[in-house]
């Protein structure tokens, strides 16, 4: 690892638990902290990521240099509410802390579902979620013809998670991190 990873990233990336071989989408990654932390905790999984700022993605590739290197990892300057995200290839997208999934949710949402493999799960992460976000995304995932969402609670955390059936399945994560 190149620098310190806050706890608030460490706690989120902790949460997502990356799997073996798992492709994965971080939108809003930032500086390339939480994609530094996937890789050291999970060697096999590649991470794809996306920024829109310029010189985030610039210290981003500088944090994980040796993974882009390795093939694990690919940084570039992206929207995900404007695209373009490659359809159909990720096993997971993470976003934390990115407000656009409860202030412009419809963007960023249909981008996103085209982004997953069938099966696929996107975890929005956030630290200190209000209830308007969880409603704000509940009613999206709603409308975005994901009716069975249901959220699931315990000591610190809060799950919103939907499925499309037949399609993609859509997880919402969001946790107290401390």
């Amino acid at each position: 690892m190149t620098g310190p990873v806050s706890p608030r990233i460490l706690a989120a990336v902790d949460l997502l638990a990356p799997r073996p071989r798992e492709r994965l989408l971080e939108i809003g990654c930032g500086t390339g902290q939480a994609i530094q932390a996937v890789i050291a905790r999970q060697p096999t999984a590649a991470v794809v990521a996306i920024d829109r700022s310029d010189t985030a993605v610039a210290r981003a590739r500088i944090v994980n240099a040796a993974a882009i290197t390795a093939g694990r990892v690919s940084i570039a300057r992206g929207d995900i509410e404007h695209g373009p995200v490659a359809p159909g290839g990720f096993d997971r997208v993470f976003a934390v802390r990115v407000n656009s999934f409860w202030t412009r949710p419809g963007l960023a949402l249909r981008h996103v579902a085209r982004s997953l493999r069938p099966g696929g799960e996107i975890w929005i992460i956030y630290d200190e979620p209000a209830a308007r976000i969880v409603e704000t995304i509940r009613s999206s995932l709603q409308a975005f013809g994901m009716p069975d969402g249901r959220t699931e609670e315990r000591p610190g955390a809060l799950a919103i998670v939907a499925g499309r059936r037949g399609q993609a399945v859509i997880n919402f994560r969001f946790g107290r991190l401390v």
